[in-house]
């Protein structure tokens, strides 16, 4: 069975000599590994970056990491320059960027920014995964399915990647992305050479909401269909919430969270006066009950739902933004 998780501070080395020993993406990288790891670390905890890796796990067995996903929200003029001839290796340019500047990934208040007016550019990093592992269907439509759920509620204008082996190229182009390879003038729905070749030569395969729109019912069609949210939580109900939708109970959550069950019982107060204040059409929460017993589960259930339908919620942005805009 194969599971994933946030990637944590000790998984980076692992993460890094996968990809070192990769014969596709290891040579992309070239005498910028040396700096990967470092700048995977600085960029660790922040709302612009997101790193998952997953393991091998099953009855009987010892577990093990097989791989990473990795991928940033990136700044305007960077996502541009990805898609300008002549084409680069994304891995290495990220690297550089980081290490000697401009820093490309966006800080935190420059996603909340970007997400509240035009729109976000998400990058999608080559990483690697064990070679026994890279080309199980579990994996790459594990790691669709992953990249749906932690974007799903961005207000996202463009998605960029670069295959590290021909199915994944395959796959990207048959979900709605385009293709763009050097010397070619324009973006193609199709690849125009066999993926086992196109996937070895400098290439962005991308999508945007224009890209997007000429193509209704596609998995990337329904990424990008965005809507504006409303209540406005404060980045930390926002951490509880999204902690909360894994289950758990509220000890559970004061544990993960690392605070107090006072503290948890007091930002579910919190929570519940910002939804009514709000009323979302949606959602309705008495706050005339206790937070705690039956009632209190049944508020929580019910917003919980609700969350689940508008992920947009717990993205980060600003509601005045929003507002004003």
């Amino acid at each position: 069975m194969i599971r994933y998780r946030r990637a944590q501070a000790d998984d980076i080395a692992t993460c890094v000599q996968f990809i070192a020993d990769h014969p596709v993406v290891g040579p992309r990288y070239g005498p910028a590994i040396e700096h990967l790891g470092r700048v995977w670390l600085r960029f660790l905890d922040s709302d612009g970056f997101l790193s998952i890796v997953y393991e091998e796990t099953g009855p009987g067995t010892a577990t093990r990491m097989i791989g990473s996903y990795t991928a940033s929200i990136i700044s305007d003029e960077f996502a541009m320059e990805l898609a300008a001839p002549p084409l680069k290796w994304i891995g290495p340019e990220v690297v550089k960027r980081c290490v000697h500047g401009p820093v490309p990934i966006l800080t935190d208040a420059a996603l909340r920014r970007a997400n509240s007016t035009g729109g976000v550019n998400i990058l999608v990093w080559p990483t690697a995964a064990r070679a026994d592992f890279e080309i199980l269907p579990e994996v790459i439509q594990g790691g669709q399915a992953l990249f749906f759920e932690e974007y799903r509620g961005y207000n996202i204008k463009r998605l960029q990647t670069q295959a590290t082996h021909a199915a994944e190229m395959v796959v990207a182009v048959n979900s709605g992305a385009w293709c763009l390879r050097d010397g070619d003038a324009v973006h193609s729905r199709s690849l125009q050479q066999p993926a086992e070749e196109a996937f070895l030569q400098p290439h962005i395969i991308e999508v945007t909401r224009e890209m997007a729109a000429q193509q209704p019912g596609t998995w990337i069609s329904l990424l990008l269909a965005y809507r504006k949210p409303v209540i406005g939580f404060a980045r930390s109900e926002q951490r509880l919430l999204a902690a909360a939708l894994q289950g758990g109970t509220d000890g559970e959550l004061s544990q993960l969270r690392s605070v107090s069950l006072s503290a948890v019982k007091k930002t579910w107060a919190s929570i519940y006066l910002r939804v009514q204040s709000r009323k979302p059409s949606d959602v309705r929460i008495e706050l005339g009950a206790n937070i705690d017993g039956d009632r209190g589960k049944g508020k929580k259930h019910k917003l919980l739902a609700y969350l689940r339908e508008h992920p947009e919620e717990l993205r980060p942005y600003s509601l005045r933004l929003l507002e004003n805009g």
